[in-house]
């Protein structure tokens, strides 16, 4: 994928891809890896929407994958449930591409869509909780990787409400995967250590340690920049961009940024 990639960009140049920003990447997962996942998966795009295929099909299978991840991954069997995961985070990110195809695009699926990202989020991070239930150190992890989860998807929607711009940042939705995805397939590699005593999978709940710590780090961050711009724009006493007319909010938007809804996952 990411060598086919490579070759279309040097023949062709890079794709217009404005659902990504202009950098979709981060220190923990460079952009020309987002963009050759997300420009492989036009193809299949175009082919459901031939097929008649819904977007909220695609959305509710999304969740009923991550769903059926908790019960594995409760049990142990974290590369089945990592296959799950990878599958739900395909058709997640298919369902809304679909409906650009079939220009079905809707505040409502939006908002289906934004719903559903948090429980799917929630599920795998459960059911590790549930794995670990008898480390209480160890269960408390999955938990907060959880907590982070909702942190930094919440700061961003926050500032978004609010039209203030935020940097790409870290930890964003498709980076968690990523990392989860990860320790779940590497992590029974390393089935315990001298260090670690009976705690199995210590290799998995070191990477689920490293998506919560960088995860509360990046929405305390967001939440700095968020207050920090509207204070500033309070001070100046430009109105509130959710209460005003377009000619009004000008100059505030002018102040926190573009204005435009983040895009990327959040």
């Amino acid at each position: 994928m990411l060598g086919a990639y490579a070759v279309r960009v040097a023949r062709h140049g890079r794709p217009a891809m404005p659902r990504l920003g202009a950098s979709p990447g981060s220190a923990l997962l460079p952009g020309p890896v987002v963009e050759a996942f997300y420009w492989s998966f036009h193809a299949p795009a175009r082919a459901l929407a031939r097929l008649g295929v819904s977007p909220d099909a695609l959305t509710y299978l999304s969740l009923a994958l991550s769903l059926a991840c908790a019960p594995l991954l409760a049990t142990g069997r974290f590369r089945t449930g990592a296959a799950l995961l990878v599958t739900s985070a395909i058709l997640d990110a298919l369902d809304g591409m679909v409906a650009r195809e079939i220009g079905k695009v809707s505040r409502a699926g939006a908002v289906l869509d934004s719903c559903v990202d948090r429980l799917s989020d929630a599920a795998p991070l459960i059911g590790l909780a549930l794995f670990y239930r008898e480390h209480a150190a160890a269960l408390a992890v999955p938990l907060a990787a959880l907590v982070a989860s909702s942190f930094v998807s919440y700061a961003r929607a926050k500032a978004d409400i609010y039209r203030v711009s935020l940097p790409n940042g870290l930890m964003r939705r498709h980076e968690r995967i990523t990392y989860l995805v990860a320790a779940l397939v590497f992590g029974p590699a390393v089935p315990a250590t001298r260090l670690t005593g009976a705690l199995p999978f210590p290799l998995t709940l070191a990477c689920v340690a490293l998506i919560a710590f960088v995860g509360l780090a990046a929405g305390a961050r967001l939440v700095r920049r968020t207050r920090a711009a509207l204070a500033t724009a309070d001070a100046a006493g430009l109105p509130d961009p959710k209460a005003t007319s377009r000619g009004e909010g000008g100059a505030r938007r002018r102040l926190l940024g573009s204005g435009k809804a983040s895009s990327a996952p959040l």
